[in-house]
């Protein structure tokens, strides 16, 4: 059966883009390179083309560079404006920093609801420190439901994921302010929940 001619295009623009693979990564190691080494002016030659034309990797390092007024002055608008670019895409990255722009009202309009919605995407892709802030919400009723049970669950997984030192002392201490106010009913209930969920990274 001969191939219409929008599958080859398609066929023609995926295989232009394995091609560009290589060149993609290279570029964003070294614009990760100049980034460690101070050399902002650079990283940004190397991530801004990337960015502006649709990487949402690249787009969550400019954000950053906006927010920590690292290469650009100091724009909380501008972060969360690439953070959304490259959260719309998936990446949890910038979809934790988006939700954490929402959470403290910085570039956007304070909205814990936003906050919650981008933190529970990332956090369904395992993103440790975006499920703790996330849990927490639930704990507290802001943005969310007050769920207790909901909140140990993620608090919980949280634990798991971060890395040794002060935010995964932070969380299990919350974890253990949670399970004080909880019956054991809830606490199975919070088990069983983090045992059914698996992280995956969403679909394209």
């Amino acid at each position: 059966m001969k191939a219409s001619s929008a599958t080859l295009a398609a066929i023609a623009a995926a295989v232009a883009l394995m091609a560009n693979v290589p060149a993609l990564a290279g570029a964003l190691d070294d614009g990760t390179a100049a980034y460690h080494a101070k050399d902002y002016a650079k990283a940004i030659a190397f991530w801004q083309p990337l960015a502006d034309s649709g990487v949402a990797e690249a787009q969550q390092h400019i954000g950053v560079m906006y927010a920590e007024g690292k290469g650009f002055v100091q724009n909380d608008l501008e972060a969360a404006k690439w953070f959304a670019k490259a959260a719309e895409q998936g990446d949890p990255l910038a979809q934790y920093d988006l939700g954490a722009s929402f959470a403290q009202g910085l570039g956007v309009k304070q909205d814990f609801a936003l906050a919650a919605k981008w933190f529970q995407r990332a956090a369904a892709q395992g993103m440790a420190i975006a499920q703790l802030n996330l849990g927490l919400l639930y704990a507290s009723g802001n943005g969310v439901p007050k769920d207790p049970v909901e909140a140990m669950k993620w608090v919980d997984l949280s634990v798991y994921g971060l890395p040794t030192g002060g935010i995964r002392s932070d969380a299990a201490r919350a974890l253990g302010d949670l399970s004080a106010g909880m019956t054991s009913d809830q606490i199975l209930e919070a088990k069983s929940r983090e045992r059914s969920y698996k992280a995956a990274p969403e679909a394209k």
